[in-house]
């Protein structure tokens, strides 16, 4: 084999700082097993049209092709390897990711628990069996048994395993998995900024990959792959998700009469508050990631700001703002784009550099709705959805945010995930009765 030349190295690295090689992107080992839409297509459509037109008995024709079309793609993707026997796997891609991606597999379970609860908790054992002595889960569980911890992913685990136990409760489950929550909690807490500085912040080898959103503007200005915590990014979106951590615990913890829930709920409490405190930028009129060495706001826009909605911890006054912000067309209107509009350096086209992708536009889209700004959420809802609907045969990574042009790998599981989220669980507090209902006071803004 020929040594890697100067030139070809310095052309990686380019592609590696703009984002054209993600964690996403690394070629995945060679596939031990079809997935299970090669094996079993014209069973897995049947099914899934039988099952849609029961559960979305009360939706219109077109949901209803959207909910079958879903749930094909979702199982299309399971995958039994020996590197996860005797348990299913679902994988982003069978023919791409060859692999269980840790945030993925909570979306995953999230998902498939509407009709195959045993299913969705082995998703959620697949990972949780990787967890390291420290509690970090890792990033990836490989089909040849590799298993990346260089970096993690959003702790969205413990929300997602309420999620599915509320929809068929497992005592044995829960009691088995609770700790290994807990400590997964404790990680975040003591390696990403929780005990020090009261807000979370992406680290790891790679803070894009950790934070899943890979290439993103959010990282640019020597984030990326920074290797000290001076500088890092408090990240909104994280901080989201560990209050979110936070009342699933002490919801778990009720379901087995631990006497923690009380602690749970206070611990979220009190994140709740720094976030209001220390996260939103009454200029931008927007929740903001924030440089942990000097405190200033970042300037990107990105769905992660409409987050506190989605946890229910933004004032209805900060809702306010969010939604003029959400249905300005230089911002987020019409197709809520991962970097607003007008954000240098946006690509409608580029990975997570302004495609539209349905799991952070569902967590935005939901939390508008919910604050009772139901026009731009459907409006907005209803054009990713003809997005989706425009190519028939296929469920995509994620679209272009300008065209809907739909870009990325076939028969993506978590774009199923959402799309099914947008029909069944839109109406109602499936994903969202763990939190609260909205504050109405402000508290005084203190960077």
């Amino acid at each position: 084999m020929k040594p890697i030349t100067r030139a070809a190295f310095s052309f990686f690295l380019v592609l590696v700082l703009s984002g054209a090689v993600t964690s996403r992107a690394q070629p995945s080992p060679a596939p031990q097993s079809l997935g299970a839409f090669e094996l079993h297509a014209p069973r897995l459509r049947a099914e899934a049209d039988a099952w849609a037109r029961v559960a979305g008995v009360e939706k219109t024709d077109a949901e209803r092709t959207l909910l079958a079309r879903g749930r094909a793609t979702i199982l299309g993707n399971v995958v039994e390897v020996p590197a996860w026997a005797p348990r299913r796997g679902i994988e982003p891609a069978s023919r791409v990711y060859r692999g269980i991606w840790n945030w993925d597999a909570a979306f995953h379970a999230v998902g498939v628990s509407h009709w195959d609860t045993a299913l969705a908790r082995e998703q959620i054992d697949i990972v949780l069996a990787h967890q390291l002595t420290n509690g970090m889960l890792p990033d990836v569980i490989h089909e040849n048994g590799k298993v990346n911890n260089d970096y993690t992913k959003p702790p969205v685990m413990a929300w997602a395993v309420a999620v599915v136990d509320r929809r068929a409760p497992n005592d044995a489950w829960i009691t088995r998995v609770y700790p290994q929550l807990v400590r997964l909690g404790e990680f975040w807490r003591k390696e990403r900024g929780g005990e020090r500085d009261g807000l979370y912040f992406y680290a790891g080898g790679h803070v894009g990959n950790e934070s899943g959103w890979d290439n993103s503007v959010r990282w640019d200005g020597g984030y990326q792959l920074a290797t000290s915590d001076a500088q890092r990014l408090w990240a909104i979106d994280l901080s989201c998700y560990l209050y979110a951590h936070y009342r699933a615990l002490a919801y778990l913890a009720g379901r087995i009469n631990s006497t923690d829930a009380h602690e749970w709920t206070k611990q979220a409490d009190a994140l709740a508050e720094q976030i209001n405190a220390r996260l939103w930028d009454d200029d931008l009129g927007f929740y903001i990631d924030r440089a942990r060495a000097s405190g200033k706001s970042s300037p990107v826009l990105s769905p992660a700001g409409f987050m506190p909605l989605f946890v229910k911890i933004a004032s209805r006054a900060r809702a306010e703002r969010l939604a003029k912000v959400a249905a300005d067309p230089a911002k987020f209107f019409p197709g809520m784009p991962t970097a607003a509009y007008d954000t240098p350096g946006y690509d409608s086209q580029k990975m997570w550099r302004g495609p539209a992708w349905l799991n952070t536009s569902f967590f935005a889209l939901k939390g508008l709705r919910d604050y009772g700004h139901a026009r731009p959420a459907e409006e907005m809802r209803t054009t990713l959805l003809n997005w989706v609907t425009a190519e028939p045969n296929l469920l995509r990574e994620y679209y272009d945010s300008k065209t809907g042009e739909a870009i990325g790998a076939r028969r993506f599981s978590w774009t199923g995930v959402f799309v099914i989220a947008f029909v069944l669980d839109w109406e109602n507090d499936n994903l969202t009765w763990l939190f609260p209902e909205p504050v109405n006071e402000e508290k005084k803004s203190a960077p």
